[in-house]
């Protein structure tokens, strides 16, 4: 894997997908991994008092130079844990974060954009734009939940209605990522009362020569229904949301995939995109 972009915003929530990577670097090559902190400061900080004894353009200058020593420090305690060669840089961005998270994307073609979900309990500035960073981004974007520690990748479930089939062959890209994962194709449907041939017949021309299997789950909600599996299953790693009409995220409303995600303590969920 070339190259990562990690927002961060020295959150617990930040931390943990900081160690996540760290640890995911001890079982696959990462070249380069870019830390990005916005330090976007609004029109109003001219005119609200800063409450220091200073001016706010000093106080803004203070805070500034203090987030780049954070951000140094945490580059060099992440450089640490990972193994020998990879690459660590620091980026702090003045704009907007979502603009920040779009330029960077634009400017330095990172294969994946990691990401930080909070818990019902913990909020983080990154958290709390998550949704919006992922549906932005032009590259895949990986969300580490709050509570999720690293394990290492052996099986991705993979939720898929018929209509998504034809996005399969995307799953070809986890290769880059995992060395040869096993697949579990998941079709949630509540009207769904046996096994489809058509629908499995459909897989294995898409999916080549992965290892895979089929499972059929029955809830009207699509999101839990996927959860619950997963969980249940208790050995999946990784969730794969596949792009498109079809995908599991596609017809959620902001409300329901956050829900979904913040409910999602445990395990990261894979978001590929339309490129």
């Amino acid at each position: 894997m070339k190259t990562i972009l990690i927002p961060v915003d020295f959150s617990n929530t930040s931390s943990n997908a900081l160690q996540f990577i760290a640890d995911l670097n001890q079982d696959i090559d990462i070249e380069k991994i870019i830390l990005l902190k916005t330090h976007y400061v609004s029109i109003y900080s001219n005119i609200i008092p800063s409450g220091y004894g200073q001016s706010n353009a000093e106080y803004i200058v203070q805070e500034r130079t203090e987030t780049e020593e954070q951000l140094t420090l945490t580059a060099q305690q992440l450089l640490k844990q990972c193994k020998p060669g990879v690459q660590i840089e620091v980026a702090i961005c003045d704009l907007p974060m979502l603009r920040a998270v779009h330029d960077m994307i634009r400017d330095q073609i990172p294969t994946l954009l990691i990401l930080g979900s909070d818990a019902n309990n913990e909020e983080s500035p990154i958290g709390d734009y998550l949704i919006e960073i992922a549906q932005i981004s032009t590259i895949p974007v990986l969300i580490i939940p709050s509570a999720s520690k690293y394990k290492k990748v052996e099986r991705v479930l993979v939720p898929c209605a018929a209509g998504a089939i034809s996005q399969l062959p995307r799953l070809n890209r986890l290769r880059q990522m995992l060395p040869n994962p096993e697949l579990v194709i998941l079709n949630v449907d509540n009207k769904h009362t046996g096994d489809d041939e058509n629908y499995q017949a459909q897989i294995k021309e898409m999916l080549g020569d992965f290892s895979y299997t089929v499972y059929y789950a029955q809830e009207k909600n699509i999101a839990k229904g996927i959860l619950d599996f997963a969980y249940e299953s208790r050995d999946i790693q990784l969730i794969v949301a596949l792009p498109g009409r079809y995908s599991f995220f596609y017809n959620l409303t902001h409300q329901n995939i956050t829900e979904a995600i913040t409910l999602n303590a445990k395990i990261p969920v894979l978001i590929f995109k339309e490129n």
